[in-house]
């Protein structure tokens, strides 16, 4: 097929000059994905939009894609707008990969996609919301500790050790920061103490659940918080200092099978597709929390979601043939192979 790569550039650049940035660790995923689509015989375009829609229409309109393998994340450097590129796609009637418009702009809001969670009886930890227009002053309703980060922003930033807070002293001066320092809304939630798992989730309507993932905190003191801060996801030295890193999760079968059905629930409810990853906490008593939800999560060769396929027994080749695949195969809500939004023109 030919197929347009879709990403997204935090500084306008010229197709000429991808080559040069595809060589850095910030490219990886793109690069990992590029290669493997050339090594399936695909005809490949790069396309990388910063804030010009206008080249964005051009390209696909000159190029005619069979589809888009989209790897946005922003417009204009801004994380509000994924879901509107998206819709845009949409609009055009060019199949994609990934999730729906729809269903990012309900997970990217971690208060509304935790509603919907509550309401379906999925366990979540209990939270506030504290709006930057009208920032909170009281947190009365929650348990301490808490665990404060913004409501939109993903990757785990605005993530550090002062978001854990065991004092409302403490709590709201971090809300306070956030909302300045980000200026975005804040969430507020009471702190889960357990093992942190991610398990990836393949599929549209039929779903497979990846072996589950563990986040490992090898040098860190015992008693002490562990989360994954910006710090301990993107930081080298800091997780070599602390011994941080993800492996296959050590559990019982029973574990990995209730895992497995609230990952499927969780994956349903918010309406997500293609692929996604669902990250979880399990206490010391074995109570399951769902933490967030993740749509169209990094894919790139050495990174978790592959690491998990892999451990299935798929090639990474087969993973990205697969999430094509998933981008013409029907959605929940579609009518077979022809729903409204793979149905191509």
């Amino acid at each position: 097929m030919k197929i347009v790569l879709l990403f997204d550039l935090s500084i306008p650049l010229k197709p000429e000059q991808y080559a040069e940035y595809l060589k850095t660790d910030d490219w990886a995923s793109e690069a990992h994905i590029l290669a493997t689509l050339n090594r399936l015989g695909h005809d490949v375009i790069p396309l990388g939009i910063h804030d010009d829609l206008d080249l964005l229409l051009r390209e696909l309109k000159r190029e005619k894609p069979d589809l888009i393998f989209n790897l946005s994340e922003a417009f204009g450097g801004d994380r509000r707008f994924e879901p509107h590129l998206v819709s845009l796609i949409e609009l055009l009637g060019i199949p994609y990969t990934g999730a729906t418009s729809n269903a990012l702009n309900i997970s990217k809001d971690k208060g509304l996609a935790k509603k919907i969670l509550s309401y379906h009886r999925i366990q979540i930890p209990h939270f506030l919301i504290s709006r930057k227009a009208s920032p909170m002053q009281s947190l009365a309703d929650l348990k301490y500790p808490v665990f404060i980060k913004p409501l939109n922003l993903e990757a785990s930033e605005g993530i550090s050790q002062l978001s854990f807070a065991e004092t409302k002293k403490d709590a709201l001066e971090r809300v306070r920061y956030l909302h300045e320092r980000f200026e975005t809304d804040v969430i507020i939630e009471e702190f889960i103490d357990g093992r942190e798992i991610y398990v990836g989730i393949l599929g549209n309507e039929r779903l497979s659940a990846l072996p589950p993932r563990e986040l490992y905190f090898r040098e860190v003191p015992e008693g002490e918080p562990k989360f994954a801060s910006f710090k301990a996801k993107w930081d080298d030295d800091y997780r070599k200092k602390w011994g941080i890193r993800t492996a296959t999760a050590n559990l019982s079968e029973d574990m990995i099978e209730r895992l497995e059905e609230i990952c499927k629930k969780v994956y349903r409810v918010l309406g997500l597709c293609g692929y996604g990853r669902i990250d979880l906490r399990i206490t010391p008593a074995g109570e399951i929390f769902c933490i967030e939800a993740n749509p169209n999560p990094s894919i790139e060769k050495d990174g978790d979601f592959a690491l998990s396929a892999i451990k299935s027994g798929m090639s990474y080749d087969e993973v990205i043939q697969k999430i094509i695949n998933l981008a013409f195969a029907p959605e929940p809500g579609d009518t077979p192979r022809t729903g409204t939004r793979r149905k191509k023109k």
